[in-house]
């Protein structure tokens, strides 16, 4: 009986504690309904009367600690998939999307495709990506790590050698409402030859980026250079295939818990 006694006394200050009540687990930490808190990240944050398309009630500012009292849906909005918080501040309480928060899920391989698909619609199909990105235009930039920078690789004659600032491609991507998307593959061709599968998005993970050759004064295949802290980011290669051709080859790497675009590699088979 003594020891019965012992063990509901320590369940008791556990409950109390928080534990036992799991909401659910952000990818992060795991929420309790106990004064678990979250951070706001960003400026003027908006906090909804309720998700998705509630009454923005007020705004909260970088470092502003709110108090988490609901773990809501899943949802993806500018290609982050993440969850709804109903939050308290200051006395006031309302809802706020994960990935502009603290305990925003982690960008890894499984939330790419969303990203992917957002960065696609908004930046490259129908668009004339090299010169948005020659110009630096709001819409790619939000793409672009401001450490790490962006890079394009081309062959202005056999040698694939890297530029930052060519833009004599310009073609307009071809539009695609709903794009077909093909994970933890490449095309089989479609470089030099023909591909013999489905066009479509093909993405897959990969261990490091392309490397170019230095013709400045070693005449040696260099690597792109990657600030240390963000070189062993996850990485992933995306050929976009249209009428059985790559017209596009990207390179994305994961910094600061976000997808960003790195390498554009233009260059031909001649290279």
């Amino acid at each position: 009986m003594k020891k019965v006694r012992i063990l509901f006394f320590l369940v008791v200050i556990m409950v109390n504690l928080g534990y036992g009540k799991i909401e659910g687990n952000t990818g992060l930490y795991t929420l309790t309904t106990n004064d678990t808190t979250l951070v706001i990240t960003g400026n003027n944050i908006w906090v909804r009367e309720y998700p998705k398309t509630g009454e923005v009630v007020f705004t909260l500012n970088d470092g502003a600690v709110c108090r988490v009292l609901e773990k809501g849906e899943e949802q993806i909005i500018r290609g982050n998939k993440d969850f709804w918080y109903k939050i308290e501040h200051s006395g006031k309480i309302g809802w706020v999307f994960g990935s502009q928060t603290s305990i925003k899920q982690n960008a890894d391989f499984k939330n790419f495709e969303p990203f992917l698909e957002y960065f696609l619609q908004t930046s490259f199909f129908g668009k004339k990506i090299d010169s948005l990105i020659h110009f630096r235009a709001p819409m790619i930039i939000d793409f672009i790590h401001k450490d790490i920078g962006f890079y394009r690789l081309y062959n202005p004659g056999a040698a694939c050698v890297l530029n930052q600032s060519y833009d004599n491609y310009s073609a307009i991507m071809p539009k695609v409402d709903i794009p077909v998307f093909f994970a933890e593959e490449l095309p089989k061709e479609g470089f030099c030859e023909k591909s013999p599968g489905p066009d479509g998005v093909y993405y897959k993970r990969i261990d490091s980026l392309p490397r170019y050759l230095e013709m400045d004064e070693v005449f040696e295949m260099e690597k792109i250079d990657i600030p240390s802290n963000y070189k062993d980011g996850l990485k992933v290669k995306v050929n976009v295939v249209d009428k059985k051709w790559i017209i596009k080859t990207m390179y994305f790497i994961v910094a600061d818990n976000k997808w960003w675009l790195v390498v554009i590699d233009d260059c031909d088979c001649s290279a």
